[in-house]
């Protein structure tokens, strides 16, 4: 295959551009506790969560953790002060503030508009997958911390023995699960022409041009045992492999030829403000009513990213219905 200069494909360097935290004491400084506080904070984390349970797409739940109190403070000190410091390679996206390059769903699909084919994988289960050792592994190999603050750290960002899904640093901490193997994975790739991106646990790869059965193969064996090397495993459910002429689809959106919203992505949007227009004057007071305009008028503004005409049109219909008062 041809090779690419895509620059999203060369080898990357991932570092931690502070220094590290050497000792449990000066962690406890920069998390603004004592140590005693801090240890016992630690020794309780588990049950300082609240369950969130939120809809999938596909039907079903979600289950995520929203940390209460002191430990949710505790996480956002972590965050801005140790994993917002990490200079993400250029191939990952979730989570990451970057105003040079923005790391969004969009950005992500952006890398991979009118490809000849388009391979996409996600990683099954991948938060309830991470587990306290993958992330102890993180802290003390990656960040070059001593066990000892390792192993407290570890202790503040899981919760019974895994990464909880929904905290301030769990989605951080997701991206760097891999920061051994991935580099040298997307180096390989981009020797054969092949862009990678990752957001959280969907990956994607594309080329130009289209692929011999065996190259196809090729990108699935390589990412196969990428994931497998953290004991982590890819969902065959949700695998796809597209040519050039059928549709396209990487992280909820098509990338045949612009990034655009599924036909029944949009169909489903104009159905919610449809079903807004179609509810009796009377009716539009209701709580649930208001919960559904504020659902429909978010995924109208997620249109517009991509659909701006379309999406003015709707938001027009929702300017004539007024939206319902707040309690």
């Amino acid at each position: 295959m041809p090779r690419s200069n895509c620059s999203v494909c060369r080898p990357p360097t991932t570092s931690f551009s502070s220094n590290p935290i050497g000792t449990v004491e000066a962690l406890a400084r920069i998390l603004k506790h004592s140590l005693e506080e801090l240890q016992s904070i630690a020794n309780t984390a588990d049950q300082r969560y609240r369950v969130i349970q939120r809809p999938k797409d596909g039907g079903g739940v979600r289950i995520c953790y929203d940390a209460l109190g002191v430990l949710k403070s505790i996480h956002a000190r972590i965050r801005k002060k140790i994993l917002e410091r990490v200079d993400y390679p250029p191939y990952l996206y979730g989570g990451i503030k970057d105003p040079v390059s923005p790391r969004g769903q969009k950005a992500n699909a952006e890398h991979h508009v009118n490809p000849g084919l388009l391979v996409t994988v996600d990683i099954k289960q991948f938060f309830p997958s991470i587990t306290r050792r993958l992330i102890f592994e993180v802290w003390q190999r990656f960040f070059h911390f001593p066990p000892a603050v390792a192993e407290i750290l570890t202790t503040l960002t899981t919760k019974g023995g895994r990464l909880p899904q929904g905290t301030k640093t769990s989605d951080l901490l997701a991206n760097l699960v891999f920061w051994n193997i991935e580099s040298q994975v997307v180096a390989d790739f981009h020797e054969r022409g092949i862009k990678y991106t990752r957001l959280t646990d969907d990956i994607a790869c594309s080329t130009r041009t289209a692929m011999t059965h065996e190259e196809m193969s090729y990108i699935l064996t390589r990412l196969h045992s990428m994931v497998r090397r953290k004991g982590l495993r890819l969902n065959p459910k949700k695998q796809s492999i597209a040519l050039g002429n059928q549709q396209q689809v990487t992280t909820k959106l098509v990338v045949n030829r612009k990034t655009s919203l599924t036909p029944k992505q949009r169909s489903a949007i104009r159905s919610e403000v449809r079903a807004l227009e179609m509810t009796p004057p009377g009716a539009r007071t209701s709580k649930r009513y208001a919960k559904n305009y504020s659902r429909a008028s978010g995924r109208v503004a997620y249109l517009k990213q991509h659909h701006p005409a379309e999406a003015e049109q709707l938001r027009a219909i929702l300017k004539s219905l007024a939206a319902p008062p707040r309690d």
